[in-house]
Parts: C-alpha cells; structure tokens; sequence
C-alpha cells in the first residue's frame, strides 16, 4: 500500500471517515485524521482517488524518492513548497538544499517555478510531524472554473452526501444560483430529478436534462405540490453581502422555511448551509424541523454551519 494525505472542507472529519469506512480495509485504511486532513493507506489506483469527490487536495507521501515509478510524474520540472498548518509558510535553507537534492538524484528532475507540473510539499502538521509529499492532480470537475460567488463542487458533494441522496429521490434547490448543488447531485450521485429555483436567472448557470429550472421566489413554491419532494438541499443568502436589514432577511427565512416544509414529504430531509447566526437561530427555534446534525464548517475561511433536518409531522 501507498501513504497518502488529503484535505477536504475544515469541519468534516465525521463524514469523511464515515465515507472512507465504507471502503474495504484492505483497499484503504485510515491512519489519522483531523478537522480539515486525513492520512490514510490505499492500494487503490491514483486515478481512483484523484476522482474522489469530497476531497480538496490529495498528496502522496514519499519516503524514498527513488522508489516512486517515472510514471508518476509530469514533464521534467518541480518546484518545492511548504504548508505549515494548512498556510503557505518558508523552508528554511539547509531543508530545502537537501530535499531539492533529492529529487535531483533521485528522480532527475529540475527545479523551475514556471515550468513545473511536479508540485512537491513539504507539509507541517499541528503536531509538529512533517510530511514530504508530491500533489497529485485534480480531477477535471475540481478544476472547471468558477463564477463569481459558486460554491465549490466538493462542498456541494459534502451537502448531498449529508442529505443522503439517491438516484431516485425528487431533489429541490430553493436558492439554486449557478446550479452548483443541483450539478452535482447529477454528476455525483445520478439524481435523475432535480427542481432549482432562483429568483434569477444566472448567466453561465449549470443546464441538465436531470434538472428543471424555475425562475421563482423561495418563499412562493406554488407550482410544487404538497409533500412532493424527498430532499432540500440549499444554501440561502448569508446576508453579509445583502443591502436587506435583519427583520427583511429574518422575514425570508422564515417563510422560505415554510415553504420548504409544505413541499417536502413526511419524515423527509433538508440540508442547509448556513453562514447567518440569525439563520441559525431561526432553525433552531423551528418546531417544525428536527435538527438531526449541525456540522461547524469553514468556507473560504468564513464560519458557517451544514444543518440536517427532518420534517416533523404536525
């Protein structure tokens, strides 16, 4: 088996090892993980673990460079970096003399910040430890790019893991935008129905045959019908960047939550990402949903919250 290292959206470590789990041991066996990073052994193929959709990064730790098959790397540059707690950070002198020197002997490569497509780390862990490792590439979907604003794939792929999507389910996104969340229910998890709403409609949103958009106010679903979907999975305004004050922005919680409780079916799940403490406050005054997870997360740095509810019956 080979070590490996990878990062994923900070606050996830429960949903992580619970996906990683699920693979047979003597495929993949955990070794440590942390709030944002976990090592693990895997005799699966890079490939297979570069498409892994829930990571941000994967790194293969290197203990003897020589060792590691010429396939395994691209062209003939690298560059050598450091993370020290997750932050770019300096290699002091004599450290970087020698590990460059390794990767020259050893592996014949030439050190070239511009040319490079063979990015090594060194990498620091909180617990002192240090890891020598080469970034692996990431997958093609991780590297399409983004519109302003989008949320990432892999923390849309973390929300529908949490919903606990299947192909089957009727899924509905009430604060759509680009059609992230919807995009990957599609191509993550094969959701044959996927309803988006946004009040507008974005330039550049993400179109499928699987999903059917409406240009439509979260807080008027009238063209759903009662009990009709299985899943809600969304991420309303957070308000940091709204012109609304707190009673108009509390005013559309409330009532898209309503909403959201009309239309989904008995015992059925919403997923909410929330960056508004007054969002959450309003959900966990909510008598009409069960709070069965609340996941601290970090989203480009910002704190935020991934909600799991159930819709309890009246």
């Amino acid at each position: 088996m080979q070590s490996y290292m990878a990062t994923f959206v900070a606050g996830c470590q429960d949903i992580m090892l619970r996906q990683l789990k699920q693979m047979p041991l003597n495929k993949l066996k955990v070794t440590n993980l942390d709030e944002s990073s976990v090592t693990f052994d895997s005799d699966y193929p890079i490939e297979k673990l570069i498409e892994l959709r829930f990571f941000t990064n994967i790194y293969l730790i290197i203990s003897e460079p020589g060792g590691l098959p010429k396939a395994t790397f691209k062209g003939k540059y690298f560059r050598l970096m450091m993370l020290k707690n997750g932050e770019p950070a300096q290699i002091n002198v004599p450290e970087r003399a020698n590990l460059e020197t390794r990767i020259k002997q050893d592996l014949g490569l030439e050190p070239n910040t511009h040319f490079s497509k063979n990015d090594f780390y060194l990498i620091e862990r909180a617990s002192g430890k240090k890891l020598f490792t080469l970034r692996l590439p990431r997958a093609k979907f991780k590297r399409e790019k983004l519109s302003a604003g989008e949320l990432r794939p892999e923390i849309a792929h973390i929300l529908c893991l949490v919903a606990g999507i299947k192909a089957k389910h009727i899924v509905l996104d009430m604060f759509a935008g680009y059609g992230s969340i919807p995009l990957e229910a599609v191509r993550g998890f094969g959701c044959r129905q996927f309803i988006a709403v946004d009040i507008q409609k974005l330039p550049s949103r993400h179109e499928n045959a699987s999903i059917r958009w409406h240009e439509a106010d979260a807080r008027n679903l009238d063209f759903l019908a009662n009990s009709s979907i299985d899943r809600v999975v969304t991420d309303p305004p957070w308000g940091s960047y709204e012109k609304s004050g707190e009673a108009e922005l509390s005013g559309l919680y409330k009532q898209f939550l309503g909403a959201m409780y009309r239309v989904l079916k008995r015992d059925g799940i919403a997923v909410i990402l929330s960056g508004s403490t007054l969002l959450d406050d309003i959900i966990q005054n909510n008598q009409d949903l069960k709070i069965l997870k609340a996941h601290p997360i970090l989203v480009s740095g910002k704190k935020a919250k991934i909600f799991k509810l159930q819709k309890m019956e009246q």
